[in-house]
């Protein structure tokens, strides 16, 4: 089979052919002329040093040449090859907490949407790794299995809302269990993202934090708001906050960074704790660790695809152009006039 890197290349051969039309009819007029001349005794003395033959001879092979390198220009791929492809990266499993808590506006716009932005940012740096989402509020789902599928993990972050999950609460401890769960081999891959306020936090997730490194798995968290905190608003239908949530007595409530327990998480499995507050390049230390990562194989197969064919055509093209330079038109023999005035 035959295709084309550069397919719109094709649109030069419409000058090219009129180029040839204009040739032909410039040669008819040229002969024209030469026939005008006078007998062909005449013709002969005054041409005698031009090869004509040589000379349509050049013009043929700078057309051909001219052919040759469109040819060249259009990419011609033809026929398939084997290539081994190789990537090397980790597995990233991002721990997403989706509690209420995390529509707090203590970080602008809001402790959710910050974590959305760098997130985002840090997908951006992920060449050749592997990313997936486990979301958690009272309880623990997976959101986007591990790919390396950037655009779809993009578009399940985006869809990440404290409504992801109706159980409220901050359930560490099921969302690391879960991801424990399907991490099953080449564990010193593996790394979990952990995304949270740390507010409300239940259950023994130091102790899981433990087991991670017990099996290899470094556990780094990124601790969403302010140690001072602050409320939660309330939207309506059409998206305008119309109040904050207030507790019993009708006081606003006022939610603040848990960083105590974040930061005990990601000491127990050698990992490190980030806080993302309102500065810009936050999650940049997240990347460098992960560019220090040791990294595996993640996948090498074998796939067949089309070999550039127009080095041939470039070739040709070229090795025309310098014999038509080096054809020559005129001879040294020069031929006598023998006319009448020819001489005795």
């Amino acid at each position: 089979m035959i295709r084309f890197t550069n397919p719109e290349m094709f649109y030069l051969f419409v000058p090219f052919g009129m180029m040839i039309l204009w040739y032909v009819f410039k040669g008819y007029k040229i002969r024209n002329k030469l026939e005008a001349l006078g007998s062909t005794k005449i013709k002969n003395f005054l041409l005698n040093r031009l090869k004509f033959s040589r000379i349509r001879f050049r013009s043929r092979l700078l057309i051909l040449g001219i052919l040759f390198i469109l040819i060249a220009s259009v990419g011609p791929q033809v026929g398939v090859k084997l290539t081994e492809l190789k990537r090397e990266g980790i597995d990233i499993l991002i721990l997403m907490d989706t509690s209420v808590s995390m529509d707090a506006i203590d970080i602008k716009p809001s402790r959710m949407e910050k974590a959305k932005y760098e997130l985002g940012r840090l997908l951006s740096q992920l060449k050749g790794n592997r990313a997936g989402i486990i979301g958690f509020a009272g309880s623990a789902h997976i959101h986007c299995p591990l790919t390396e599928d950037y655009a779809a993990i993009r578009l399940f972050l985006n869809m990440m809302s404290t409504e992801l999950i109706v159980n409220q609460g901050t359930d560490l401890e099921g969302a690391m269990r879960l991801a424990l769960d399907h991490i099953k081999e080449e564990e010193k891959y593996k790394l979990l993202v952990i995304v949270s306020d740390g507010e409300d936090h239940q259950g023994e997730a130091i102790s899981i934090a433990q087991e991670a490194k017990d099996r290899g798995i470094i556990i780094h968290t990124l601790g969403i708001g302010t140690p001072s905190g602050g409320p939660i608003p309330i939207y309506n239908d059409k998206g305008r906050r119309v109040d904050f949530k207030k507790d019993k007595n009708g006081a606003i409530v006022t939610t603040t960074l848990n960083e105590f327990v974040l930061d005990q998480i990601a000491t127990a499995a050698n990992g490190q704790y980030i806080r993302i507050g309102n500065q810009s390049n936050a999650i940049y230390p997240l990347i460098e660790e992960i560019n220090k990562m040791e990294k595996k194989e993640i996948k090498a197969h074998s796939f067949s695809e089309y070999e550039d064919r127009y080095q041939i055509f470039l070739l040709i093209g070229l090795l025309i152009f310098i014999i038509e330079f080096l054809v020559s038109t005129r001879t040294k023999k020069e031929t006598e006039w023998e006319g009448r005035f020819a001489r005795n």
